[in-house]
């Protein structure tokens, strides 16, 4: 193959950016000198033991807590130089399914699905609703808007959780344990 044939292609762009990256809590290191490129499109695990700092890395790369040293870069932005509308913003375009869950107890599935939209977008409540079944659709739980979290297996709370996570169609979703 030769060069012209990808003249016109262009390498997906990095998504995450993180260079050198240290976290110390009090006098413990958490993070030491953790680099890495995610590239728009592409998955990647971060897998480690109990205490390895995978959580820790994770509300880093969600803009959720301020390291010691080194860069971040997440969608274009150096998260240390936004201002606090800024950081809301990009928190804006990143999803996350929690580990359990972390569905409300008190609130419908559907309910729990639409927070995302109620809490960031100023859509009228048929269109959440909407956006909600047609995301809960997509993880097989259509139909089940209407059910509390109590009612739901394990699996299917994880499911509901992933509906949540994308109902705002993220720029990059993060998974703690899926």
């Amino acid at each position: 193959m030769d060069d012209s044939d990808t003249a016109g292609a262009q390498a997906p762009r990095n998504v995450i950016e993180v260079r050198d990256l240290v976290t110390h809590y009090g006098d413990r290191m958490i993070l030491k000198g953790v680099s890495m490129d995610v590239r728009a499109d592409e998955i990647m695990v971060i897998m480690g033991g109990s205490g390895s700092g995978k959580s820790t890395l994770l509300r880093h790369l969600m803009a959720l807590e301020h390291h010691s040293s080194g860069t971040m870069r997440i969608l274009d932005q150096d998260i240390e130089k936004l201002s606090g509308v800024e950081l809301v913003e990009l928190r804006q375009k990143l999803g996350v399914a929690f580990q359990g869950g972390a569905l409300f107890s008190s609130m419908t599935v559907g309910e729990n699905v639409m927070l995302p939209l109620y809490e960031h977008t100023g859509l009228d409540r048929k269109t959440m609703e909407i956006m909600a079944r047609m995301k809960l659709e997509v993880v097989s739980l259509g139909g089940f808007e209407n059910l509390m979290p109590s009612e739901l297996s394990g699996g299917m709370i994880k499911r509901a959780a992933f509906a949540r996570a994308v109902v705002m169609d993220p720029k990059i979703l993060f998974c703690d344990e899926p």
